[in-house]
């Protein structure tokens, strides 16, 4: 009998696209909140012609699942390497980044950057104190999000090939006991402007599409990502024309380098985000405690391809 709501999120990348990994407590250890499994079974109805209003049972068809959660981004508490990478590499990858590490003694980073091929597909589970919620063949989307003074959080969405629901004892993996890093002190510019700001968000735009397969069970060998389009929001205080002309700049299409951090104070804790493209959307009307605003959607366009966004933990 389950008796509480315990839950483990444990992800690994497979080996072979689509075929479940054996995961274990090593595969878990991010602080993921706001955990929610959420299966989709398409249901076939039978509408035969029959001397009776009853109706056929319906049949279960294609089956897939989401899994959808937020962490909050952190590095590690040691130096990187191969064998000790962000807490949130495996789920960043499967949203079509790619990473690259630098071991130079002393000042290792890992850096992370959108990829358009070699994107790997995970087996996730969702352990729900003895119970297990299996997908394969997953890949998703991702959100970065953050208020001033609060944490920045990566908000994902997986889409994967159903597993049956099974009995398996609740992982017991090791969680960070150090803090993450908070948005304050972040060296924020756009276009070289220090924008006076509460909030700020990014978001991969990520476009998912399912490999049907008759030779999987659930009908699913795994989801691609097959386009993106980046976009963000910001808010910043509105300023004079002479200051900086956002309004100007949006009728001009002209685009600006973003910079965002470093955030954080203890090294291989730090987190940086910058863009080399930003081009204003829209710009609405705003009012924040009495400050007027400029509440900004903007696209994040490439500079030399493969580089919209650019996430750095040192």
């Amino acid at each position: 009998m389950i008796k509480t709501r315990r839950r483990v999120l444990a992800a690994k990348a497979e080996s072979v696209e689509g075929t479940a990994e054996v995961l274990t407590a090593a595969e878990g250890g991010i602080l993921a909140l706001d955990v929610k499994w959420t299966p989709d079974i398409k249901m076939l109805q039978r509408n035969a012609a029959l001397p009776t209003l009853s109706k056929l049972k319906q049949l279960p068809g294609l089956a897939l699942a989401h899994v959808s959660f937020k962490a909050e981004i952190m590095g590690r508490s040691a130096a990187f390497s191969a064998l000790n990478l962000p807490y949130l590499d495996p789920y960043l990858r499967a949203c079509g980044f790619a990473a690259t590490l630098d071991v130079s003694a002393g000042s290792e980073k890992v850096t992370y950057k959108p990829a358009s091929t070699g994107l790997p597909s995970l087996t996730i589970g969702v352990y729900s104190d003895g119970v297990r919620k299996l997908l394969t063949g997953a890949r998703g989307a991702v959100k970065f999000t953050s208020e001033v003074g609060g944490q920045i959080f990566a908000e994902f969405d997986f889409v994967g090939a159903y597993n049956a629901v099974s009995d398996v004892v609740i992982l017991a993996p090791t969680f960070p006991t150090f803090a993450p890093p908070l948005l304050t002190g972040a060296s924020f510019t756009i276009g070289a402007y220090a924008a006076v700001m509460k909030s700020i968000s990014f978001d991969m735009g990520n476009k998912l599409a399912p490999r049907e397969d008759m030779n999987s069970a659930s009908g699913y060998k795994s989801f691609m990502i097959t386009d993106r389009d980046p976009s963000g929001h910001f808010d910043p205080e509105m300023e004079l024309v002479a200051t900086y002309d956002w309004y100007g700049k949006w009728k001009a299409g002209t685009p600006g380098a973003l910079s965002l951090g470093a955030i954080g104070a203890t090294q291989y804790n730090k987190v940086k985000i910058t863009a080399p493209s930003v081009v204003t959307t829209k710009i609405s009307e705003g009012d924040r405690e009495g400050l007027e605003i400029a509440d900004t959607t903007f696209q994040l366009a490439m500079g030399t391809g493969d580089d919209e966004i650019v996430v750095e933990f040192s």
